[in-house]
């Protein structure tokens, strides 16, 4: 009798496969280990997906960066006028704004790791790129509103994006290393205090003088 595919057995594959990709990419993860923290065989595996890409898809499904990179445009852009965003009550949008991003990157931790840090070698490789770029546009946005005497110039627009590379990598290793969702949540509000202060350090700061490019 053939014996039928079990809902369980698939979720356990898809389960195994989110946290391969997370912790070692798509290339590296290999199909033995996903069956192994599954607790199956690759006989049984190829019951379920033809093959580790049918996986893959369905650990990132479409649309779903476009949702995460929507979430962080919210958070950014509520903050867009705030002059000292430490002094926002709870019921501020960029709060409520916040909270839902961090939300959002605890219930699929393993798809923003990856995406930030492990996408290499797949259609997703540009992604945390993406991000950082976004992070540099709508910060310089909050520097026009905010701090009109801050340049906008090729020099500055390169210190932000090495500032943002940075603090997308920090990210992903928070959520990546910090697995206790209690943990996780202290460790990305330190990071966030570490870096909006520094960003208003550097926003307030008098202009540098020019030089040439």
């Amino acid at each position: 009798m053939t014996q039928r595919p079990k809902p369980e057995v698939r979720a356990a594959i898809l389960k195994a496969a989110a946290e391969a990709f997370a912790d070692a990419g798509f290339e590296r993860a290999a199909l033995g280990e996903i069956v192994e923290r599954a607790g199956t065989s690759i006989g049984n595996f190829y019951k379920y997906f033809a093959n580790k890409d049918a996986v893959f898809s369905e650990f990132i499904p479409r649309g779903f960066t476009t949702e995460l990179k929507s979430r962080i445009q919210a958070q950014v852009e509520a903050a867009r006028s705030e002059l000292n965003l430490f002094e926002l009550g709870d019921g501020h949008p960029y709060r409520r704004a916040s909270e839902e991003l961090v939300s959002f990157a605890l219930a699929h931790r393993n798809r923003v790791v990856f995406l930030l840090l492990r996408a290499q070698g797949t259609k997703h490789e540009r992604f945390a790129s993406e991000v950082v770029r976004l992070f540099v546009e709508l910060a310089l946005e909050h520097a026009r509103v905010t701090s009109p005497r801050f340049p906008v110039t090729p020099a500055s627009k390169r210190t932000l994006t090495r500032l943002y590379t940075a603090f997308v990598a920090t990210l992903g290793a928070i959520l990546a290393e910090e697995r206790a969702e209690p943990a996780t949540r202290q460790a990305l509000a330190l990071q966030s205090i570490y870096h909006l202060s520094g960003l208003k350090a550097l926003f307030d700061s008098a202009p540098p003088e020019e030089v040439s490019e």
